[in-house]
């Protein structure tokens, strides 16, 4: 097993791209407690539970805080194969494909047997400390340090950004900054390899009229050392996947190039409804187009909905869909003599369609739940994410956030 850095949302694997700043607090003194199910169509569920905290120190400086826990629980009532296949090679070799995907979902690791079947599990641990300063209005800057730690997989992320507001608060520039250090051990690793990641991001906001803001952004990652996980074993010289459950001659180690460049752009638009049929509701639209130097290219298109259904029911609808192609050196099948090699689904050609829809109830300013403690909203999330190479997903998640 090995991780997959949570840097884009829900979905899109190999669109790693803009989203390396983390989710930051808004101004005010406030805590929230987020909870997840994954539920996968092989039987792997994946549990999660984020608690965070924000806290002003002063007008101008605010601290956070945030834990998150990921616990991958795979049930193997169905064999070895853990997937709807039961135990023959069809269904081994589709649930090796979906265990895999439980990273591109949920942000934990694939919880992967040796064979590729659910007999695994695994727990993440993942904290942000960070701080965030306004220079007497002139720049705003935060400082974020992101940790997070499984049996295969550690990742240290300090994250710098600066913000800087023009032309009457009309305009924000960002810049930002962080750098990924990982260390890789995974199931058929000898010993534990290192992974960098330089990220650099670059955004503007602009605020069009009283009711549309744009934005528009760039992003470049620069990564060096070991770019596999170290969890899967690719078949050579006409052996079939099934058959690969232990390192062999023919049943070798994935091999990456070790070094990997990527490009991201991103431009969106938000839109508030004043009047008529669409009163008191609100669209974003973002599209993201992605390339690295594995000749991986994707499209990413995003579309979310708001609605108050009254003063206290707010309702999010959303869409998103992702496609990408393929890394140059994906094959269907491979000899030992190839110079890289891969059995990772997250580097083939596929798409993936997300559909959901989040409700939120907003507490009146006032309402205490206990001494000094206001409650602030309630919320509850589904989703539905499908994956062309036959993975798809029942996303749950439950919150409350709560004002002090």
């Amino acid at each position: 097993m090995a991780a997959i850095k949570r840097i884009l949302a829900a979905g899109a694997v190999a669109a790693i791209i803009c989203s390396f700043i983390p989710e930051k607090a808004s101004a005010e003194d406030y805590s929230k407690v987020e909870g997840y199910i994954h539920s996968f169509n092989n039987n792997v569920s994946v549990y999660s539970g984020v608690f965070a905290l924000n806290k002003d120190v002063d007008l101008d400086t605010s601290v956070y805080f945030k834990y998150n826990i990921d616990l991958i629980n795979p049930d193997t009532e169905g064999g070895e194969g853990g997937g709807e296949g039961g135990g023959d090679d069809e269904g081994d070799d589709d649930a090796l494909y979906k265990h895999r995907a439980v990273s591109a979902v949920s942000g934990a690791s694939s919880a992967v047997s040796s064979a590729g079947g659910g007999s695994a599990t695994d727990t993440r641990h993942a904290l942000t400390l960070g701080v965030s300063r306004n220079f007497n209005n002139i720049i705003a800057a935060e400082a974020y340090l992101d940790y997070s730690t499984e049996s295969d997989y550690k990742s240290l992320t300090p994250t710098v950004t600066l913000k800087k507001d023009l032309f009457e608060k009309n305009t924000t520039l960002t810049l930002g900054y962080s750098r990924n250090m990982d260390t890789v051990n995974g199931k058929f690793m000898d010993n534990s390899e290192d992974k960098n990641v330089d990220n650099f991001f670059v955004g503007v906001t602009q605020v069009l009229t009283p009711f549309t803001i744009a934005q528009i952004g760039y992003s470049r990652n620069e990564s060096s050392g070991f770019q596999s996980e170290g969890i899967r074993l690719v078949p050579v010289d006409g052996v079939t996947a099934d058959t690969c459950t232990e390192e062999t001659a023919t049943c070798v180690e994935e091999v990456f190039p070790e070094t990997r460049s990527r490009n991201a752009y991103l431009a969106g638009i938000n839109h508030y409804f004043s009047g008529g049929l669409l009163d008191r509701s609100s669209i974003k639209l973002t599209a993201r187009y992605y390339n690295d130097d594995w000749d991986i290219t994707s499209y990413t298109g995003d579309v979310e909905y708001y609605k108050y259904l009254s003063e206290e029911w707010l309702l999010r609808l959303n869409y998103r869909y992702y496609t990408q192609t393929a890394a140059f050196f994906v094959k269907d099948s491979y000899s030992s003599t190839d110079e890289f090699k891969s059995s990772s689904p997250q580097l083939e050609a596929l798409d993936s369609n997300l559909y959901g829809a989040k409700l939120a109830y907003l507490f009146k300013e006032g309402e205490e739940l206990f001494d000094s403690v206001k409650l602030g909203t309630i919320e509850g999330k589904y989703e539905y994410y499908t994956e062309t190479i036959g993975v798809n997903a029942h996303i749950i998640m439950a919150a409350i956030r709560l004002l002090f």
